[in-house]
């Protein structure tokens, strides 16, 4: 059973009774590539402090990755590589601007980003999918841009279990591009728009790869802003489930 009095401060109540939790545990099985998507996820204030504090009040660092290099590399490096090697370029956080340290969206993220480390959000994505999860300190949060993309890959490394994705971005358009796109173990492909508060969860042992799609021209200035993040196989489990 979650923990209605906890979770309730983040998550919208409808998504917290039980009889919406078994539809979508139902619907997350039942699904190819493992996967559940959740409409209108947070409370309607939270998500739009946490979304102003993305947009205007956070940092963030541009970063690039190759097929071939573990890591992220310099933006030299990946500009000279070729192109089929070139795996993402996007942008990651890095800090919180001087002036807005402690403004009203700026706490309210980083409680939520402590909260997503704390038993009772790992026992809402159990509820959610059937499965058991340890603890986690695997978060992040991404801004993309015009141009930005990330290639096909796989999550499933690190022992991790699901993955999820939160996407904060007011009034964005699938003409902006920034859909994910998974592919499962039979090549079928599953779209999935960057809708504004909402987020979908996936299983990184069942899938076979996704991706990010390029952001195209007619997002502007308009960025993709996310918050993701992954639960692992609990501690002193067996291998990854088949």
């Amino acid at each position: 059973m979650v923990d209605a009095a906890k979770l309730g401060k983040w998550i919208q109540p409808q998504h917290l009774l039980e009889e919406n939790l078994a539809r979508y545990r139902e619907s997350f099985t039942r699904h190819p590539a493992k996967l559940v998507i959740v409409e209108d996820f947070l409370l309607g204030d939270v998500a739009e402090r946490i979304s102003a504090f993305l947009a205007g009040e956070a940092l963030f660092e541009e970063e690039h990755g190759l097929y071939s290099t573990h890591g992220a590399v310099s933006r030299e490096d990946w500009e000279s590589a070729a192109d089929d090697d070139r795996l993402f370029r996007l942008s990651r956080l890095k800090g919180i601007s001087p002036e807005h340290m402690m403004s009203p969206n700026a706490v309210t993220y980083l409680r939520l980003r402590q909260s997503l480390q704390q038993p009772e959000f790992r026992g809402f994505f159990e509820a959610l999918t059937g499965l058991e999860f340890g603890s986690s300190d695997d978060f992040g949060v991404h801004s993309m841009s015009v141009g930005d993309f990330l290639r096909a890959h796989s999550d499933d490394l690190r022992n991790r279990s699901i993955a999820f994705v939160m996407y904060l971005s007011p009034g964005w358009r699938p003409s902006y591009g920034g859909a994910l796109h998974m592919v499962d173990e039979t090549g079928a492909e599953s779209q999935i728009e960057a809708t504004y508060n909402s987020i979908v969860v996936f299983d990184v042992q069942a899938e076979n790869s996704h991706l990010v799609a390029p952001i195209e021209p007619a997002a502007g200035e308009t960025r993709r802003l996310t918050i993701g993040g992954w639960y692992p196989t609990p501690a002193g489990a067996d291998s990854p489930r088949a």
